[in-house]
């Protein structure tokens, strides 16, 4: 009900002009494009760094529970990754930090990861372990800058403060969103000092069961000459999964 209500009264913004929406209402619009209660999905990796090319290849778990969220990526290769775990539980409530466990098969292993682990690379990528969690719109302040051309399109251009800013990496992220779809197409991170730290470009939209969806993205990071590339496949909202599958003591069995 409460994103509802949100929602009407972002649309009824909308009809009374572009000028009178704000920097939180088109994040607010951005969040409530996915109207799904759970999803499960396959995704590849690809890590870029020199010469190198790692792979990856997770099964990800996502369910809601009324305002908050739980997550669960599995991975399956290579082999020596194989069976890790990423288990993190996201609060609606900014006041309230979200939890996040690493399970390392190898050492049987169930770890924490809380404050400067979060900011931490995710499994040698360009993404960092705080890029997986669920941010929740009120964990920053945005201001709507104005409009900005990207891949031809007069996007909407957000800039996001984080409200907590020591428990984060970047200093403030720049979100391009298409004006009508209500999409990041690109988002842009800085670092504690306000240079441009790297970028994230999303890409292969697609609508499954009434959910529009990317399916691809590519983070860089120009200073470390690296980038990242996902491709999401196997999408599925909205199947009955078990609670059991998000609580810590399941991450060992």
């Amino acid at each position: 009900m409460k994103k509802l209500i949100v929602t009407i009264l972002t649309l009824t913004a909308l009809s009374a002009g572009a000028s009178e929406i704000t920097g939180r209402d088109i994040m607010q619009m951005v969040e409530d494009r996915d109207s799904s209660l759970t999803s499960v999905m396959e995704t590849a990796m690809f890590i870029q760094r020199g010469e190198q090319t790692l792979e990856r290849r997770t099964v990800s778990y996502r369910k809601k529970y009324g305002v908050d969220e739980k997550s669960l990526i599995r991975f399956e290769k290579p082999a020596d990754v194989r069976d890790t775990m990423y288990l993190t539980w996201s609060y609606e409530d900014p006041e309230r930090e979200d939890d996040m466990w690493l399970y390392l098969p190898a050492e049987s292993l169930v770890r924490r990861i809380s404050g400067g682990g979060k900011k931490g690379a995710f499994m040698r990528s360009d993404f960092a372990n705080e890029d997986i969690q669920k941010r929740e719109v009120d964990d920053d302040t945005h201001r709507l800058i104005g409009k900005r051309e990207f891949s031809g399109i007069n996007c909407y251009e957000v800039e996001s403060v984080p409200v907590k800013k020591e428990d984060t990496n970047y200093s403030k992220k720049i979100v391009l969103v298409h004006p009508e779809m209500f999409l990041v197409l690109k988002t842009e991170y800085y670092d504690k000092g306000g240079r441009m730290l790297k970028t994230a470009v999303y890409g292969g939209f697609v609508n499954i069961d009434g959910v529009d969806t990317y399916t691809k993205v590519l983070m860089e990071t120009p200073s470390r000459k690296t980038k990242t590339f996902l491709e999401r496949s196997n999408i599925r909202y909205n199947e009955e999964i078990s609670d059991t599958l998000f609580e810590q003591s399941s991450l060992k069995r």
